[in-house]
């Protein structure tokens, strides 16, 4: 599978979209798929982009070069605050599955996958139709590989450092004037002014620093969550640092630098993550500051602050959305047809997967000869119904029913990498309907279950299977569940 990224940003408008895209980048090619990206940028961009598959061209001005790209790919993901609703409707039917990274409700959006990872996503009010799935609020903010897994921060007792951080470009020079205000009021604190790539006052604040500030140029994601865990509170921008700093867990005061903010650090600060010290351009900005740096002194507050953070931002965010992007697709795009002879070799490396061993009551590992003499076996059994699934070049399983009079007896295997992904349901649900198609005479469908597999118990319990009696089948306990076909 290919997935395609398209975004949009530069040392003008910002790297914000960059910063989220990558992290979706990232989780896309943690599920193995093949992932580009495409970036209506400047060369200030590259340095961001390392590691990764892009190109750069303006993609809006140049849209067919882009939209004859895109039969290429199964997934497209768009982050943009420029493209009109028209461009979108056109995306969404060049593609198998689009979805779209928003922010304000920005525009009414076409078929597909709607993703707000906003704390305040969900009191947008988006419109429903069963056109859109809409993935919001905090689960759901994207946030780089290097913000999954980090270690919960402790809390000092009294306030050593102090980070400051205004994005990569610092729209509205704040932190010259930030660190002339740090310098001043707490000259024995540790400073870390984080530089970032489309800085144009770097020289400014160079003459600013005393002998207890670091400047901290360019970092990338690491650096980031290393500077933030090393540090006691920080000075931000409010807007999507805010997320990456709740994950850390560091206490923030927040300063608006545009005000398409509000109602984000409006909505962070009523959850009690940051304090927020005004916008950019507001006369009591500063006094402000300073105020609530006396008010972070107290080490309850600090510590109350970070466990609000890490409440609502759990940093798995860009992988839930793969799983959902993912899932949707392989529902949307899944085929049923009979086994057939050249089956045997991914049938056979399912069946030798570890996890479907362990829930098989015969837990031992298959020779191939044997199983390629039980696979004919089924392939020439008049009474058995061999089902292989299928999205697109992709095996995502096997469902298999042995007949018997009016009773059938089922069996399920999904294919380790798609599991996980809400695909079962579907499966047994299409595989019951072509049972009753082509085998109208089956009354009762029976599922012999190891009693410590709750996934597959889970599973047939959702499909409507009563678990009917206890067994013991090779020493080990099971569990029948019935599914009465005539309800």
């Amino acid at each position: 599978m290919k997935v395609l990224i398209i975004t949009e940003g530069s040392s003008k408008i910002g790297f914000g979209h960059i910063t989220r895209c990558t992290a979706l980048y990232q989780s896309f090619k943690e599920k193995g798929l093949i992932v580009h990206f495409i970036v209506n940028g400047d060369s200030k961009i590259e340095l961001l982009l390392k590691d990764m598959e892009y190109k750069i061209f303006n993609w809006l001005k140049y849209s067919d070069k882009l939209f004859d790209l895109l039969d290429d790919y199964d997934i497209v993901i768009i982050d943009s605050y420029l493209a009109d609703e028209d461009f979108y409707k056109k995306l969404s039917k060049s593609v198998p599955l689009a979805a779209y990274i928003d922010d304000n409700k920005r525009i009414n959006y076409p078929k597909g996958i709607v993703i707000n990872g906003s704390i305040l996503a969900e009191k947008l009010n988006y419109p429903q139709t069963n056109a859109v799935d809409y993935l919001l609020g905090s689960p759901y903010i994207p946030l780089r590989h290097e913000f999954w897994k980090v270690a919960e921060k402790e809390v000092n007792t009294l306030i050593q450092s102090i980070m400051v951080t205004f994005g990569g470009d610092d729209l509205r020079d704040l932190t010259p004037e930030v660190l002339k205000l740090l310098t001043k009021h707490y000259p024995d604190l540790s400073k870390k002014i984080v530089i970032g790539k489309g800085f144009k006052n770097i020289s400014e604040i160079e003459t600013l620093k005393d002998t207890k500030t670091e400047l901290i140029y360019y970092p990338d994601a690491e650096g980031m969550v290393k500077t933030m865990l090393e540090s006691d509170i920080t000075i931000s921008s409010g807007g999507q640092t805010l997320y990456e700093l709740a994950r850390v867990g560091i206490p923030t005061i927040a300063i608006g630098v545009a005000y398409n903010q509000t109602h984000n650090v409006e909505y962070w600060k009523k959850v009690g993550f940051i304090e927020f010290a005004g916008f950019w351009n507001e006369d009591n900005l500063y006094n402000s500051i300073l105020e609530n740096l006396e008010l972070y002194k107290d080490k309850k507050i600090r510590t109350n602050k970070c466990k609000k953070g890490r409440k609502y931002v759990d940093g798995n965010g860009a992988l839930k959305i793969a799983k959902k992007c993912l899932s949707k697709y392989h529902n949307e795009n899944m085929t049923l047809r009979v086994a057939k002879p050249t089956d045997i070799n991914d049938v056979y490396e399912l069946s030798n997967e570890n996890e479907v061993r362990k829930n098989s009551f015969n837990c031992d590992k298959i020779k191939f000869k044997d199983h390629e003499k039980w696979f004919k076996n089924k392939l020439d059994d008049l009474d058995n119904i061999f089902l292989i699934i299928k999205s697109g070049s992709d095996f995502l399983g096997q469902v298999r029913f042995d007949l018997e009079e009016n009773n059938a007896t089922v069996s399920i295997s999904i294919t380790k990498n798609f599991r996980e992904l809400g695909l079962g349901r579907n499966i047994l649900k299409r595989s019951i309907e072509y049972l009753k198609v082509n085998a109208p005479h089956i009354q009762i469908i029976k599922a012999y279950i190891k009693e410590n597999n709750p996934k597959s118990v889970m599973l047939f319990e959702k499909m409507g299977f009563k678990n009917k009696k206890e067994f013991w089948i090779r020493n080990q306990d099971a569990l029948l569940y019935i599914y009465n076909i005539s309800g």
